[in-house]
Parts: C-alpha cells; sequence; structure tokens
C-alpha cells in the first residue's frame, strides 16, 4: 500500500489522504509486508507531514525557522528509524523509501534556501567586496554571500548575488540593503527565498572565446566554464576573493540561459 501523494496544495487535503490511508490499513492482508505497512503508519503520517511542513518553512519568523528546522532533522531521523525497524528483515516497500528520501531532500533544500538578486539592466559590473565583508561580518552575519565575480560583467536576467542566514532562509533586513548598496543597481530583482543558483560563462574556443552563461542550480553537477559568482562569506568566516582580472570588463554582451 503506497503512502498518501505529497502532492495536496492543502492541509485539509492532506488530513484527508493521511485518515484515508490510515482507515485502509485496517484492511491489509496478513502477510509480512502487511504487518509492516500496520506497524509504520504513524511515521509515514508524520514523515509526510514533516515534508509538507517544511515547505512552508519560509513563511515562519527567522527564530521559528531555525527551531522548525531543527525540529524536522529531529523527526525525520526518527519516523525513518522507525520505518527501517518496521521492515526489519525484509525489503522496504520502495514508496516508503522513496518518502524518506523526500524528506531528507526537503530538509536539504530548506537549509539551503536564501534570497537572490537578478540582473535587470543591461549589465552590472561590481567592485571587490572587501567593504561589504568587513561590514557584515561586524555586524554580526553568520551566514553565506556570494557576490559577483568583481570586474566581470553580469547581463540582464542573470542571478548576482545569493544571502542565506545561517541555518538557511533570508538574512536580516539590514543585511539585504547592505547587499544591494554594493552592488550599487537600483533595478534589482530581490527573490523570495529560493534555493541557490550559479552562473558559469561558457567558452567555445573554436568560436573565439565565451558563448553563453548557463545557470543551474546551486548544487547541481558541475557545470563547464568561470563561475561568475564567488563566495565572500561561508558560515560567518570570510573568504579570499580574486582582484579584479584586467580587461574583463570589456566583455560584449552574451545570452543568458537556464537549465
Amino acid at each position: 500500500m503506497p503512502a498518501p501523494s505529497t502532492r495536496p496544495s492543502t492541509w485539509a487535503a492532506l488530513l484527508a489522504a493521511w485518515t484515508d490511508f490510515a482507515r485502509s490499513s485496517a484492511a491489509l492482508p496478513r502477510t509480512p509486508e502487511g504487518d509492516a505497512f500496520r506497524r509504520a503508519v504513524p511515521a509515514i503520517i508524520g514523515l509526510h507531514a514533516v515534508t509538507f511542513a517544511l515547505r512552508d518553512l519560509d513563511h515562519l519568523p527567522p527564530s521559528q525557522r531555525e527551531v522548525g528546522l531543527d525540529t524536522a532533522a529531529v523527526l525525520i531521523r526518527q519516523y525513518a528509524g522507525d520505518l527501517h525497524e518496521a521492515w526489519r528483515g525484509q525489503p522496504m516497500h520502495p514508496e516508503v523509501a522513496t518518502l524518506i528520501e523526500e524528506a531528507k531532500k526537503e530538509l536539504a533544500a530548506a537549509t539551503n534556501t536564501g534570497v537572490e538578486w537578478v540582473v535587470t539592466t543591461d549589465r552590472l559590473i561590481a567592485e571587490h567586496p572587501a567593504d561589504l565583508i568587513a561590514a557584515l561580518l561586524e555586524a554580526g552575519f553568520a551566514g553565506d554571500l556570494f557576490v559577483p565575480a568583481p570586474g566581470v560583467p553580469l547581463f540582464r536576467t542573470c542571478p548576482c548575488a545569493f544571502a542565506r542566514d545561517a541555518k538557511g532562509g533570508p538574512p536580516s533586513q539590514q543585511t539585504l540593503r547592505a547587499v544591494e548598496e554594493f552592488l550599487g543597481v537600483t533595478e534589482l530583482k530581490r527573490s523570495p527565498p529560493r534555493r541557490q543558483r550559479q552562473a558559469y560563462r561558457q567558452f567555445d574556443f573554436s568560436q573565439g572565446g565565451p558563448v553563453r552563461d548557463l545557470v543551474i542550480l546551486f548544487d547541481s553537477a558541475l557545470a563547464a566554464g568561470q563561475p561568475l559568482l564567488v563566495p565572500a562569506i561561508l558560515a560567518g568566516e570570510p573568504q579570499p576573493v580574486p582582484l579584479p582580472i584586467r580587461g574583463a570588463n570589456a566583455q560584449m554582451e552574451l545570452p543568458v540561459e537556464f537549465e
């Protein structure tokens, strides 16, 4: 018997699915797998609830968000342990194994969300972020910050910065304003909380140099090319940022593509 779908979009719809799931478990055959599902019903419902709740985490205040993340991590370990115990001595049902992996992925995604800025002008060229790094660290920023490689032009629709708090989610308004002042462009698109992306400048030397900027999720497989966003602060620690490359600001406009 499969676990309830993770697609319902409201708690009411999900509660109905859980209720039907719990009732139907009583009719399972008296077989090893049927017995395992009956033992696993509370853990399956609990794990599904945690997965669903993690998707709403960014609507919480920062202090509650951090507590929610810690609680979710504890519950996922607990429910996964209960499920492995229910299937002890026999292969776990593949849909239940998938449910455990989905919960872990949702927790990782929640931990890695933050605020992204996107270029809305023809091009953006950032200076070296030394002063920004010093100011944020002095203000107590303990999260992660990625900024444009100094002196390298970024083009319209390309991500140009990303910041997240120490345990994921948006940093303080003070941090957001400092980053926007550093970028120095009045027309910037700031995203709601989202997973981090990276942009790579890709080259085709048969055509004489760079041909496009490719934007992909940061935790995807590494793409070929030059990363355009560089870490300035990681877990509250300053990172070495290279000085501008001479002549890089002369780069002609490139198409920005998304994968």
